[in-house]
């Protein structure tokens, strides 16, 4: 009948605009997608962290690029030329910042030489599961160990208990989160020099006597951006920038190969991590695989002070680092076993030396 051919008529006309409306809808969302990642990486360029809420865009960039997959499913469905090259453009961004670590890294032949390993470990500092921590510490099986927020407790069962396996300590634990700690194979003997800065604990600046050659091995905990208001994050920025410059002196002003381990509370995209990657070898980028996220492994019990067991691990960003000055090479980097209690993963890296 007429009358029913003209309501099917106008349902398939309905379908079809309803269809068009969203994809209209999807494009334009794409193109504002493209558009705000080209914007996000111009103020990334020419700011880096000078605003607060730039310093926050900068740590969390990596999360900007979750939706590209969907992006591409719509340039393939719709074979639009402006969606196409929008996915392109972001997709050539997101491979730029972090290609490098997502691919499996390339086998390279590394100078023959002495080699060490080396791990750093924010260990909580209400963490008061001694046997979890120590059993981590031993499965690591490294040479010399870096820990931040080191209470009285977990230093108490290191001294006892990893006296044997460490026989070379400097633990100045404290009650809360500003205690810090290394323990090593090999003799060493802090320098008396201290790093100007508000740091959270340390740093320790040490001499390590290794294979007939005198090391320095910097453990180093930067101030964190909380609590997370305008005022507090502005000062933490400008704080954490100026320390580790002033850290960077000193390292720069040693001929003797130096390696840092720490939390420096800023990611891969934060001014300061910069300010490091510049002018000493990032352990992760050389020798790892992954994104490398080291930050929060525990429940909200656990990170507000609490002493269970996390229920679940949640990495999500990459805070802890191992840095070396270029006499190294980085032979492999990799995360460390996870106590169940810490806010963070350890990081391992093996490093042979190159250059005497």
């Amino acid at each position: 009948m007429p009358w029913r051919q003209s309501i099917d008529g106008r349902r398939r006309f309905a379908k079809k605009t309803v269809r068009e409306w969203i994809f209209k809808l999807l494009i334009a969302a794409a193109h504002c997608y493209a558009i705000a990642i080209v914007a996000w990486l111009a103020l990334h360029c020419m700011f880096g962290d000078r605003w607060w809420w730039l310093f926050l865009l900068n740590a969390f960039s990596e999360y900007l690029f979750v939706p590209l997959p969907l992006t591409l499913i719509l340039a393939v469905i719709v074979c639009r030329r402006d969606v196409t090259i929008g996915f392109v453009v972001t997709c050539v961004i997101g491979c730029f910042l972090y290609g490098a670590l997502i691919l499996p890294p390339v086998p390279l032949h590394h100078t023959p030489g002495p080699q060490i390993t080396v791990m750093t470990s924010n260990i909580f500092g209400n963490n008061t599961d001694v046997p979890a921590v120590l059993e981590a510490i031993q499965a690591a099986d490294v040479d010399i160990v870096a820990i931040q927020e080191l209470n009285p407790q977990i230093a108490e069962g290191i001294q006892r208990d990893l006296a044997e396996m460490y026989p070379y300590q400097e633990l100045v634990p404290v009650v809360g989160v500003k205690g810090v700690g290394v323990i090593s194979r090999y003799p060493m003997q802090p320098m008396g020099i201290e790093i100007e800065g508000r740091w959270v604990g340390g740093p320790q600046v040490l001499e390590v006597e290794w294979e007939g050659e005198k090391i320095i091995v910097i453990n180093v905990h930067a101030i964190p951006p909380g609590p997370l208001t305008p005022q507090n994050l502005e000062y933490s920025i400008r704080e954490r920038e100026r320390q580790l410059g002033v850290l960077l002196e000193f390292v720069e002003s040693r001929t003797e190969p130096v390696i840092v381990l720490g939390d420096l509370n800023v990611t891969a995209q934060n001014t300061a991590y910069s300010l490091m990657s510049t002018r000493l070898q990032d352990a992760w980028v050389e020798g790892g695989w992954g994104m490398g996220h080291t930050f929060p492994g525990a429940d909200l019990g656990g990170c507000s002070g609490g002493d269970k067991r996390a229920l679940w691990t949640i990495w999500l960003l990459r805070l802890d680092y191992i840095f070396c000055s270029e006499q190294w090479e980085v032979e492999r980097a990799w995360t460390g076993p996870w106590d169940g209690v810490s806010d963070h993963q350890p990081v391992r890296a093996k490093l042979v030396l190159s250059k005497r």
